[in-house]
């Protein structure tokens, strides 16, 4: 359904070295992009995650929403632990320890966590119990 998404970052450096070690664990590494030209792009070319600056003209910080969060594909439970894991050891913080969620499906299973702009993003793999 999605080619990519963009996130605004307030500072690009800070987040490319918090997203470089994070899409590793789901493993997804740079994709293209760089922080000269503000944003950085990771993921497969047909389904792409990219971070950057403001894309609005003042380039002013970029405020998370409410309630908005992505979730990416996650291959075993053993990647959602690192995600989660890693994501946590490069600053960002807990938002849903890794574990099963029922009250989305029996088999699914998740981690949550804001990044070090309080985006919430999320992997998920789908296991068999």
């Amino acid at each position: 359904m999605f080619r990519h998404i963009s996130l605004g970052v307030q500072d690009l450096s800070k987040a490319v070295h918090f997203y470089d070690e994070v899409m590793k664990t789901l493993g997804h590494n740079r994709l293209f992009g760089d922080i000269e030209e503000e944003f950085m792009a990771y993921g497969p070319k047909d389904s792409f995650f990219i971070i950057c600056t403001p894309l609005e003209a003042d380039k002013s910080t970029p405020e998370p929403c409410n309630a908005t969060h992505l979730c990416f594909a996650a291959n075993s439970k053993e990647d959602v632990d690192n995600f989660h894991k890693m994501a946590l050891n490069m600053g960002g913080a807990d938002a849903g320890a890794p574990g099963l969620r029922p009250c989305y499906s029996e088999d699914y299973y998740a981690a949550f966590v804001y990044d070090l702009d309080g985006h919430k993003i999320e992997a998920v793999a789908y296991v068999s119990s």
